[in-house]
């Protein structure tokens, strides 16, 4: 008899996960029974013309068992999906899938993200599973932000494995697990791939009409969504062609054709400045920033210059907090300042209450650019405008060709111990694959954090901390520029 473990964030994941494909296949002609090994772990014996065929064995909460199996280790080290099946005696992971019943709003969105890529980067088909309608806590409904489901169309093209974003609930029934799609596309999906692996045939196979079907939902989401979010986006009409979905679902299981190469280049690729809509050209200008930083200022006057674009002429501002904390921050990264070595030239910790304004009622806004997005055309731009604010990197950084162009990534965060951690490390996970770090005109990615100290990504020997979201931007960044003027190269470990 074979056996599948479901190893899970927790028990109540786990034996949702098994109860629902159960029941899917019973709709191919299986039965199932239930019980307990050793009175507390979830069994699951699934028969056919019942006789035993296979056992579901649910190791909830990751790190309560030892030895973990190697493959789910390197898997929760890019973020813990809420469960995962896999076929010890083929040490093969078959999916990967994360649920939320979380409102899919704000940071939210794509707080997530990690675990998608970590997923498509280790070849492992994923879903993720989350609420198209949410309650926001002012009271109003809330739409499911398009990045996650962009970032998944552009990983399976680029990483030809599934990665899918599956919607349940409707505007009538907000965050409904029964209502709309989601909830039988996933468990037909997996209790698929459970039927195969008991067949003996590849855990893909026959997939290609279901996961089509799930590219289509994702692309007519993508489609009805993003003007509430972003200004344009680029290859809007292949958006809803029909032989789209199908041509991805072809990607998704590495069976692409010749033809199918072309869409690849064509489909939700971010132009240079000259591909965008005039129109919608015309109307980016650069704006007044709300806490001054030397480094932002230019960066909006290179959007007045068409030197760069960003995606949304009505970006929001971050929520202005309490000159409390604001002040207890600041120490904070000045103490984590003080743990820096030798720097050439040297660097004086650049940040003060003062520097902060205030609103009327007394608090503090910590908000530069509301623009967190900007794509340049040419790193030799954005490079000058790095040097021309930080003086100090002049003739640092050349790792990147002057021709290259560019997504620069900005976090406002002030607070110590969350850069590397939710929701930041799903925002550049997302980003930077839906702005062109896979595309085959490869965009370098740089992220910049104006009020966070880099001493944080290392630990006392001077060594890269070891943790899911420096392994995420080692894999994705070419530099990381900090508070001073201080640039990082996690893929070597330099400081500049």
């Amino acid at each position: 008899m074979k056996q599948i473990e479901i190893w899970a964030d927790s028990f109540h994941e786990g034996v949702w996960c098994c109860d629902n494909i159960c029941k899917y296949l019973e709709k191919l002609g299986y039965s199932f029974q239930s019980d307990y090994l050793n009175g507390f772990i979830p069994h699951y014996i699934i028969m056919r013309a019942n006789i035993p065929v296979l056992d579901f064995i649910v190791y909830g909460s990751y790190k309560s068992w030892n030895p973990m199996p190697s493959k789910i280790k390197e898997l929760i080290g890019w973020g813990k999906p809420d469960f995962v099946a896999f076929n010890e005696k083929g040490d093969s992971i078959l999916f990967a899938v994360e649920e939320t019943a979380a409102t899919p709003t704000g940071n939210q969105a794509m707080q997530r993200c990690e675990r998608q890529y970590g997923s498509a980067h280790l070849r492992i088909p994923y879903w993720y599973f989350v609420s198209e309608y949410g309650e926001h806590v002012d009271g109003g409904v809330r739409r499911d932000n398009i990045w996650p489901s962009i970032a998944a169309i552009k990983l399976t093209l680029n990483k030809k494995t599934p990665c899918l974003v599956l919607h349940y609930s409707d505007i009538d029934n907000v965050e409904d697990y029964n209502s709309g799609n989601g909830l039988d596309l996933l468990f037909s999906s997996l209790s698929h791939i459970i039927d195969n692996h008991l067949n003996n045939k590849e855990p893909l196979e026959n997939s290609e009409e279901l996961l089509a079907q799930q590219y289509k939902e994702m692309l007519s989401f993508v489609s009805s969504q993003w003007k509430n979010v972003i200004d344009f986006i680029p290859s809007e009409k292949l958006l809803l062609q029909n032989n789209t979905a199908e041509t991805i679902a072809r990607f998704a299981l590495n069976e692409e054709t010749a033809a199918d190469d072309e869409l690849k280049d064509e489909v939700l690729v971010w132009p240079l400045t000259q591909g965008v809509p005039q129109s919608v050209l015309n109307q980016q200008k650069g704006k007044e920033l709300i806490k001054y930083d030397a480094l932002a200022d230019l960066l909006e006057n290179d959007i007045t210059l068409n030197k760069c674009y960003i995606l949304s002429n009505n970006a929001g501002s971050g929520k202005p907090t309490t000159k409390e904390k604001v002040s207890g921050w600041i120490k904070e990264q000045s103490v984590l300042f003080e743990r820096s070595g030798p720097l050439d030239p040297p660097v004086d910790f650049m940040m003060k209450i003062d520097d902060f304004p205030e609103t009327e009622n007394g608090n503090i806004h910590v908000t530069t650019s509301k623009n967190i997005v900007y794509l340049y055309d040419k790193w030799v731009d954005l490079r000058e405008a790095i040097e021309k604010a930080y003086p100090r990197l002049k003739g640092k950084l050349y790792a990147i060709p002057d021709t290259k162009p560019v997504f620069l990534y900005v976090s406002n965060s002030l607070k110590p111990g969350r850069l590397f951690g939710d929701p930041f490390t799903g925002q550049l996970s997302a980003y930077s694959t839906c702005f062109g770090k896979f595309d085959a005109k490869e965009r370098a990615v740089v992220a910049y954090f104006p009020h966070q100290v880099y001493t944080q990504a290392f630990d006392k020997n001077g060594k890269l901390v070891c943790n899911k979201g420096i392994t995420l931007y080692t894999e994705l960044t070419d530099y990381l520029i900090f508070n001073a003027g201080i640039a990082v190269s996690f893929k070597n470990g330099e400081v500049l």
